[in-house]
Parts: C-alpha cells; sequence; structure tokens
C-alpha cells in the first residue's frame, strides 16, 4: 500500500463507513476507509497505474541507427546513432549494461539494463519497475503505459517523472520480456529538456532489437567530456 502523506481532513460522513481524504507522495489524493481499504479520489490517477492500453502503431528502427550493442546476458540489443550516442561509464550498478549520453546535447541519456530473473509477464515488469522508481525516487508520476510493437517485438512503453535529490528527470522506456530475463531501455532527459529533444529521444527507444546475445566483450569507445577551453591570460 502507498505510503501515505495524511493532510487531509477527516470527513464526517453519514454513511456507514468513515472516510479520510490523504494524499500520497506522488501528490494523488486518495480516500481512506475504516476498513482498512482505499481508492483513488480521482479515477483517472487509477487508471493510469492500473491499465496498460495498446498502441497499434508499429515503431522501426531510424536509419541512422547503425551501431548494435548487445546485452551479455540477454537476447536483446539497442542500435544506436554512433554519431550522437556515446558510451559512458559514469553509472555502474549490477543490472545496468550500457550507459548512453548524447555526445552533442549533454542533457539527454540513455540506458541498456537487463536481469537474468523471471518475471513472468510484461504486467507484472510494470509493477517492478513502477515499485523499485519509486522506491529510489523522492517523487513520482507515472504518465503513460501501453503496449507497442517494435521492431517486431511485443514491448512495454512506460513513461514517467521521477525527482531525485532534488532534480527532475522525465523518462521513458521499452521492455521485453528475453528468454532468460528482460531487457529495457531507457531514454531520458533533465524534465524540462525532455518535449525539445523527444524525437532523438524517441529515435535511441526504437533501436531495441531481439539478438542473440553478445560473446565475449563488446569494443566500445568510453565518452568522455571535452576539456574546458584555456583561458588566454591578459598581458
Amino acid at each position: 500500500m502507498k505510503k501515505l502523506i495524511i493532510t487531509a481532513l477527516i470527513l464526517l460522513s453519514y454513511q456507514a463507513e468513515a472516510q479520510i481524504k490523504a494524499v500520497t507522495d506522488e501528490g494523488k489524493e486518495v480516500v481512506l476507509f475504516d476498513n482498512g481499504t482505499w481508492k483513488f479520489a480521482n479515477d483517472s490517477d487509477a487508471k493510469v497505474l492500473e491499465t496498460i492500453t495498446t498502441n497499434e502503431t508499429p515503431f522501426t528502427k531510424d536509419k541512422t541507427s547503425t551501431f548494435l550493442y548487445r546485452s551479455k546476458k540477454v537476447n536483446a540489443g539497442v542500435y544506436v546513432n554512433p554519431k550522437i550516442w556515446k558510451i559512458t561509464d559514469a553509472f555502474k550498478t549490477p543490472v545496468l549494461e550500457y550507459a548512453f549520453v548524447n555526445s552533442l546535447n549533454p542533457n539527454t541519456f540513455g540506458l541498456l539494463v537487463s536481469e537474468n530473473i523471471e518475471v513472468g509477464s510484461l504486467k507484472n515488469l510494470k509493477e517492478l519497475v513502477v515499485i523499485s522508481t519509486k522506491n529510489r525516487s523522492d517523487y513520482f508520476k507515472l504518465k503513460e503505459s501501453e503496449y507497442r510493437t517494435v521492431n517486431g517485438l511485443k514491448v512495454l512503453y512506460l513513461r514517467y517523472i521521477a525527482n531525485t535529490k532534488g532534480l527532475d528527470f522525465e523518462y521513458q522506456m521499452y521492455a521485453f520480456l528475453t528468454d532468460n530475463g528482460y531487457c529495457s531501455v531507457t531514454s531520458y532527459a533533465f524534465a524540462k529538456y525532455f518535449d525539445q529533444n523527444k524525437a532523438e529521444l524517441d529515435r535511441f527507444l526504437n533501436g531495441l532489437v531481439e539478438v542473440k546475445k553478445a560473446e565475449g566483450a563488446q569494443t566500445v569507445e568510453v565518452y568522455t567530456s571535452p576539456p574546458p577551453a584555456k583561458i588566454k591570460s591578459k598581458n
């Protein structure tokens, strides 16, 4: 059950059940009942969290995405534009295989994550992602949730906002079930830059493919940001 911030009023109700209004950590208003149950006060908030719609539009790899990064753990990979997306070693976690930075726009980023765990279904995977992200964030809001077909694969698409340590980011991700786990690719940006960079963030996501997993090490170039320009001294 959601951790609640009880900030609202106890409603004096003539109904059989007493009701309390409260606000979740994500800013959603909920109604609490004295039998221990609760529901969203706004049905649209519940619908986003509980419902996965289906987008019938097929999504395909962009022609500029020509370089394939293969997962070392699962039968998946992502094609990227090598002139734009570079590998960075700034992030390291057990499930993160590749972290990318946009070399032309350092406000946008990408990830390829994989795990060898039994998930069962994309709906289960959504619940895992939402719970995990909420636990690591000071604020979380799920904006979209749908099934898509990407390069012939049935994937889960999520778009959400999360605040961590005072920084607002907006994320979108694809995830699909592999032979022995799952793989996800995520593109994201500082929230205020997301919409203006969405076309390139979409192109990154649409590079997700099902391929044979990498055998051995893959040669990659690690991106380092350029050194600051030298300031000429005044003589």
